[in-house]
């Protein structure tokens, strides 16, 4: 600086101008703040498409019964039906906690055909689970065999019980109290399909893959994941769990769960589902389960295990979960009914699904990212049939370490020009503490699960080759479609 040392402006002057000054003769300061980025798009294997119901919520099975003589799920709730759709819910799991809760009364035909009659309205497709601790293998098919008979469309599996490991210590104990109630619904139900077991991570998994999938009647082998751990630890440091949240060091736990499980099952020819599944447990941690870096973590997250094939994921939500012995409001709610009861809040982490609903379409893309190995960004991308290629980036650096990503992107080798279209997942003051404030494409999802975003046509983009700023703590979803 000392070669500036002859100029004195006054400091009226000064201020406002000295960072136009600066970028104007030491042009390399403005330049370190912006973090290249490679992005390339491999051509197209042979892999499958992404699942057609991929993306999934999961609801204790308490919020079937009805309060003060209504129902949660009410076909007649617009803004619940809405807000499903919106979002790009396609999968509704039932179970959870309160399935295997003694004091919970396990619901019956009318609270059955609430469930169906909403998920009819919202086009999803119904996980139902049955209890297993203490559970009655008649009654079970009883339930089944009315389920099987009313709404066999709407059905994509039974499954029984939920994370057994917890009271059963061993696979083989866990075994002989499950097998009787698959008996039964087979039974009752023989064309039956059941998804399985439903644990926190263990061998349950693949054991019983092992032992049921070649007998036709096991859709898909599953387990639950918090990879964020415990939602009560996470409150204790909250500015240190939003960095977890953010942090690409949290892909080597999904490849070790992924290797121990989900590649053992892809192996056989299993398919696999996480069928619960959030950021922290135990209703996920307060100031990091509900702000904006959990949607960044939840975009990131969802495209991490579509990337890997799985048969689709369950966010767990709902306006009570079983958290800490009880039941309490989920921190890591997708939304939350408005204390007037007129519609919903969507929060942060249902942006995510969103934005993941409007980029996972088709067939996904290997993709190779070439970055400085700190900085937290990441690249996904598929394929439709129509030729076109969706890609989402995200950009997870924020705070004192925010830095725009100067992407250059390249699509696969022989693409030709096309048309681009932008869509950005933003907080409004670029703050991953915040809990309000969330846009795509410009717009909320109102409180009737109404969301009016646009996409921004590009400029630029010739054969295939794109670049691109993506801001800190942002995402950016683009479109490409060859020309005609």
């Amino acid at each position: 600086m000392n070669s500036f040392s002859g100029f004195n402006p006054s400091k009226k002057l000064w201020g406002p101008l000295r960072w136009t000054f600066l970028a104007l003769f030491i042009p390399c300061l403005a330049i370190a703040q912006t973090q290249p980025v490679a992005v390339t798009v491999a051509a197209p294997g042979q892999s499958a498409e992404l699942s057609p119901r991929f993306l999934g919520l999961s609801y204790e099975s308490s919020m079937l019964l009805p309060k003060e003589g209504r129902y949660y799920f009410d076909a007649n709730d617009q803004a619940l039906v809405n807000i499903f759709k919106t979002l790009g819910i396609q999968s509704l799991r039932i179970g959870a906690n309160a399935v295997d809760d003694p004091s919970i009364p396990i619901p019956q035909e009318k609270d059955i055909d609430a469930l169906f009659s909403f998920a009819r309205a919202a086009g999803v497709k119904v996980i139902y689970s049955f209890r297993l601790k203490n559970g009655d293998p008649a009654d079970a098919a009883r339930l089944a065999s009315y389920i099987a008979s009313h709404y066999a469309d709407l059905l994509d599996s039974f499954s029984i019980g939920n994370e057994p490991n917890f009271y059963f210590k061993t696979y083989e104990s866990f075994f002989a109290e499950w097998k009787p109630i698959y008996d039964a619904i087979l039974k009752a139900v023989p064309q039956a399909m059941l998804d399985g077991p439903s644990t926190s991570p263990n061998k349950f998994t693949v054991e019983l893959a092992k032992d049921l999938f070649a007998g036709g009647h096991l859709a898909m082998a599953s387990d639950h994941h918090y990879f964020l751990k415990s939602g009560r630890a996470g409150e204790t440091n909250p500015p240190a769990t939003r960095a977890r949240f953010l942090a690409n060091k949290l892909h080597d736990d999904y490849e070790k769960d992924y290797a121990q499980v989900g590649a053992v099952l892809a192996a056989r020819g299993v398919p696999y589902r996480i069928d619960e599944m959030n950021s922290c447990y135990d209703g996920g941690a307060k100031e990091a389960s509900d702000t904006y870096a959990s949607a960044l973590w939840a975009l990131d997250c969802t495209h991490w295990w579509a990337a890997h094939h799985i048969q689709g994921v369950n966010f767990h939500t709902g306006e009570l979960v079983g958290r800490d012995g009880k039941f309490g409001p989920p921190n890591y709610a997708a939304f939350l009914r408005q204390a007037d009861g007129q519609g919903f809040v969507t929060r942060p982490q249902g942006y995510a699904y969103l934005a993941f609903s409007q980029g996972a379409l088709g067939r996904p893309l290997e993709v190779k990212i070439s970055t400085a190995s700190t900085f937290n960004f990441n690249a996904y991308a598929y394929q439709d049939a129509d030729g076109s290629i969706h890609l989402t980036l995200i950009n997870k650096s924020y705070g004192d370490k925010a830095q725009p990503a100067k992407v250059s992107l390249q699509l696969p080798p022989g693409t030709n020009s096309g048309a681009w279209q932008q869509l950005d997942l933003t907080q409004k003051d670029s703050d991953v503490a915040a809990k309000s404030g969330v846009l795509l494409g410009g717009a909320v999802v109102d409180a009737q699960g109404i969301w009016l975003g646009q996409w921004k046509k590009m400029k630029g983009g010739k054969a295939g080759k794109l670049t691109l700023q993506v801001a800190p703590a942002s995402a950016t979803i683009l479109q490409y479609s060859p020309a005609k």
